[in-house]
Order: structure tokens, then C-alpha cells, then sequence
């Protein structure tokens, strides 16, 4: 038993303890915790949601270090209104396990009770979730798909892989754009870092960022968001190359109109003149040496059965001149489709 003499030297501390901060946990505050999985540890330039690192509306946006068995596997900005991810970004390691896990939708609980544990968990029967969406908002349609924003094939381990199939990583994706060529662009980028995205300590690093646009109106199960559009850009150093290389996709969020369907490979600066707003600039690597007017098109002939395209095609139509977004948030996601992919 403490003596009352020693009762003085205690109270300091009961104090601190009492007063400390929590450990941080998944749901957190800002990007910076989780920074490592941001190539130079920045995030995006997004105008009106996310600017010099800040998140200017933290009551709808939401920064989730996805974590899962304690172990933080990549970042998401979540979008609390549409129950759909604004982005994900990941470090992309290769795959160490090739195998696709048995799919067990899990949510966030910290979205729902900020004191509940980090791990993203399976859905809870018996409570409701409004603050995100569950997998039983996804059963009895026949249209869209739980569409991965990072997708379980650029996940390294089993662990990795499992932890993408949160419901926080997920948007409602058309059943053949997800499948098609939205899949076939996630070989083909895939393929590119596996080969080419070797830093200087001879090990793949490749940066990824890939998001989603929300329509004005669509929604699934009157509660989701189906987005208009899906995007996607990574970036790397290639040792191979001496050089920094980097491309982006985009495409609209309906169903292919042909089963050999290839998205094409644009540059960043293409992507970022889609999104950009008057005065404001949108860059998903800022202050970063990734080249933003060439892509890696020209290494395409040495992939096999990659499928990449076989060809550019002309610059597709900009989603924003004709989709009439007026504010920040639509104007973002107007033509950010570059890396997900079907699982």
C-alpha cells in the first residue's frame, strides 16, 4: 500500500494518465499518420477537400489508416455522406501471396463509435450502420458490383488481401466495367511496376493513389452513392530505367460496350487538367519528381499477356466540361479513374 507521505509523488502521474490522449487508432485526425503509404509522405492536392494536408471538412471526410490484425495496411479518405471512398493510396510491394482469400466483407467500427477498437471488423447483425455502407446494401441487384478502390491483386499478403475487402475500400461499380476493362487496366499497371518499379535497395515500390467521382444523384439502396466515374495514377522510381515513370487512367462507371474494351493510358498532367478548378491545382503526388507529360505506353510491347492496350487512342472527352459540377468535392472527382480494379 502507497503511505500518504508517497501520495504526492502519485498524483502527477494518476493525472497524466487520466488526462493522456488515446493511442491512435484507425479513424484518425489526419493523413499524416498514416504517411508512409503517400510517396514522400504528402497527400493529394484536392481543391476543397484536402488542401496543403488539411481536410477542410473533417465532419464528412474521414482519413481511415486501415488497419487490420493491429497492423496498418493503407490509407483511405472516406466520404461519411455517400458511404463511398473519396480515395485510397497504398504502397504497392509485389505479391508474395497470389491467391485470392475467401471474401469476408468487414466494416469500420470507429465510424460509428469512436471509442471502438481499431481493427476493421465483420458487420454486426444486430446494430445499424449510418455512417457507412455494409455488404448487405450491395445483395439484390444485378447491376454494380462491390468494386475495390485498391484492389486485392496489388496486395502483397494474404493479411494484405484480406484487408481490402473493407467496405470503406469499396464503391458500387458496374458488373462488366469492374470485371472488364477496368480489371485488365489493373494487370496491365500491375505488370508495369512489377518489372519496372524497383527502387534503388532492389526491391518493388510503386506509389498508387485510386479514387471514385460521386454522381449528383444515383444511389444504391436509397443510402450509396454510385459513382460517376473511376480513376486511378501511380507513380514510381525505376533503378532499371534510371527514371521516374508514371501513368493514369479514367472511365466512366457503366457497363462496357465491348468484351475487348481497354481503357487508355493518359499522363498525370492529362488527369490533372480534367480535375483542376479555376486557381486551384489538383495533383495526387505533390512536390514529387514523377514526370507528368509522358506515360509508359512505350513499354507496353515488352509485357506479356499484361493486357495492356495495344495503342493510345485520342484524348478522351473531359468529364468535367460536360458533367455541370459547381462544387469543389464534383469538380475533384470529375475524371479521377487511374489505378483500381476488379479485386
Amino acid at each position: 500500500m502507497v503511505s500518504l507521505q508517497m501520495w504526492p509523488l502519485f498524483l502527477p502521474l494518476l493525472l497524466l494518465l487520466h488526462i493522456a490522449p488515446p493511442a491512435p487508432a484507425e479513424v484518425v485526425r489526419s493523413l499524416s499518420a498514416c504517411d508512409h503509404f503517400l510517396l514522400d509522405k504528402t497527400p493529394p492536392m484536392v481543391p476543397g477537400v484536402l488542401e496543403d494536408g488539411k481536410i477542410l471538412n473533417q465532419n464528412r471526410y474521414k482519413p481511415i489508416c486501415q488497419t487490420y490484425r493491429n497492423q496498418r495496411r493503407f490509407v483511405t479518405l472516406y466520404d461519411v455522406k455517400n458511404k463511398i471512398p473519396m480515395f485510397s493510396a497504398y504502397r504497392y510491394r509485389g505479391e508474395v501471396e497470389r491467391k485470392r482469400p475467401k471474401t469476408h466483407w468487414k466494416i469500420e467500427p470507429q465510424l460509428e463509435n469512436e471509442n471502438a477498437g481499431k481493427n476493421m471488423v465483420g458487420r454486426n447483425t444486430t446494430e445499424v450502420y449510418n455512417h457507412q455502407a455494409t455488404d448487405t446494401d450491395f445483395r439484390s441487384n444485378r447491376t454494380f458490383d462491390r468494386g475495390h478502390i485498391f484492389p486485392s491483386s496489388h496486395a502483397s499478403t494474404r493479411d494484405d488481401k484480406l484487408s481490402t475487402f473493407t467496405l470503406t475500400n469499396i464503391v458500387p461499380q458496374a458488373g462488366t466495367f469492374n470485371k472488364g476493362s477496368w480489371n485488365r487496366m489493373e494487370m496491365c499497371v500491375k505488370c508495369v511496376m512489377d518489372r519496372y518499379c524497383v527502387n534503388g535497395s532492389g526491391g518493388t515500390e510503386g506509389f498508387v493513389v485510386t479514387g471514385a467521382r460521386p454522381s449528383s444523384s444515383k444511389v444504391l439502396n436509397n443510402k450509396i452513392n454510385i459513382p460517376s466515374t473511376l480513376w486511378s495514377a501511380f507513380c514510381c522510381y525505376s533503378s532499371r530505367m534510371e527514371a521516374w515513370v508514371a501513368s493514369a487512367h479514367w472511365g466512366a462507371n457503366v457497363p462496357d460496350d465491348s468484351r475487348h474494351k481497354h481503357l487508355q493510358t493518359k499522363t498525370l498532367a492529362e488527369l490533372y487538367t480534367q480535375l483542376r478548378m479555376e486557381d486551384s491545382e489538383f495533383n495526387l503526388f505533390p512536390g514529387s519528381q514523377c514526370p507528368l507529360h509522358t506515360t509508359v505506353t512505350n513499354l507496353y510491347p515488352e509485357l506479356k499477356k499484361c493486357h495492356c492496350p495495344a495503342s493510345s487512342s485520342p484524348s478522351l472527352t473531359s468529364l468535367t466540361s460536360t458533367s455541370g459540377l459547381k462544387s469543389p468535392y464534383y469538380a475533384f472527382w470529375g475524371v479521377l479513374f487511374i489505378l483500381v480494379g476488379y479485386d
